[in-house]
């Protein structure tokens, strides 16, 4: 029996190496060969899925040990110089190979004989019963790859009425990830197939966590992430006599807002439907703070006509 690979040298670490240094030194092979960067080598192709054969043994402590037993034990009872006794059989420890071969279909104390293809027909159906059948069940099973984590941070227009961006994976590879439109900050996406190959089965994912950074003008409400705030500078006059002002909106345009008279500063007037999206479609509301900006110079004459102003109201 043909000695099995030896995974550890394919992947370049000792056997004694951990599970965090079996995948540091994956990972580093693998940008190198993987078959986006390497530009249709053949040989660095095959290279990446020996590697990633490799990696998935040893990174599944089951299969790790199973293989480490069988590179340890390939064949119970075998010398170097080939099976005892010179009769190409091998010796199974002290086993009745009549009696196995009995239990095979044979006869007590006859030997199968060999087809006209040449092989032992009980003899080989018997070993790979015993042998083969269960290894080729284990390599045959499919396995995914493994996940690749990423982090996107988007302003809050974007997490609020949803986007497109372009994130690097892996040094070596551009994505476009879809925003979904009133994403919380916190939340995660996930791209199928867009994590690391595997050599028998799926690709891994990519799971992409969205982080909303601080906006100058806008925030979300704790209590209601669908309704936004935005602070308003309005001008003395306009806070007490009324008027009208510009209010910036997630779109990066303005509305017109009316502001009624005596409007005092904190005050919060609603514009319906121009908050973040919410269940998909529908839209918060955008909540429009105001703040009274004082002039820094006064002329004698508003200098006399804020006094009379305060003299009028006192009365």
């Amino acid at each position: 029996m043909a000695a099995p690979k030896n995974h550890y040298a394919t992947i370049g670490v000792p056997e004694t190496a951990t599970a965090d240094e079996l995948k540091k030194a994956y990972r580093k092979l693998a940008k190198k060969l993987h078959p986006d960067v390497n530009g249709g080598d053949k040989a660095k192709t095959n290279k990446f899925k020996e590697i990633t054969e490799a990696y998935e043994v040893l990174s599944d402590d089951k299969q790790r040990r199973e293989y480490d037993a069988m590179r340890k034990n390939p064949f119970a009872g075998r010398s170097s110089g080939g099976f005892p006794g010179g009769g190409g059989q091998p010796d199974m420890g002290g086993i009745d190979l009549d009696e196995l071969f009995a239990q095979f279909g044979g006869q007590q104390g006859r030997r199968p004989r060999a087809t006209q293809s040449g092989a032992q027909g009980g003899f080989g159906d018997m070993f790979g019963n015993m042998f083969n059948q269960g290894g080729r069940t284990q390599q045959q099973a499919p396995q995914k790859g493994e996940d690749i984590q990423a982090r996107l941070d988007i302003d809050l227009p974007e997490a609020a009425l949803g986007t497109e961006k372009t994130i690097s994976v892996d040094g070596h590879r551009s994505l476009k990830v879809k925003i979904p439109a009133g994403i919380g900050s916190g939340k995660t996406i996930r791209l199928a197939g867009q994590g690391h190959p595997s050599a028998r089965g799926p690709a891994g994912d990519l799971l992409v966590e969205v982080h909303e950074r601080p906006h100058a003008r806008f925030r979300r409400r704790a209590d209601a992430p669908q309704d936004v705030d935005v602070e308003v500078q309005v001008a003395l006059d306009v806070a007490v006599l009324g008027g009208k002002v510009d209010v910036p909106t997630l779109e990066g345009t303005n509305v017109s807002l009316t502001i009624p008279p005596l409007s005092s500063s904190g005050k919060r007037l609603r514009l319906r439907g121009k908050g973040a999206v919410s269940k998909g479609t529908e839209r918060g509301d955008l909540y429009a703070e105001l703040m009274i900006m004082l002039p820094e110079t006064l002329s004698d004459d508003a200098k006399a006509a804020l006094e009379a102003f305060a003299k009028a109201t006192k009365a």
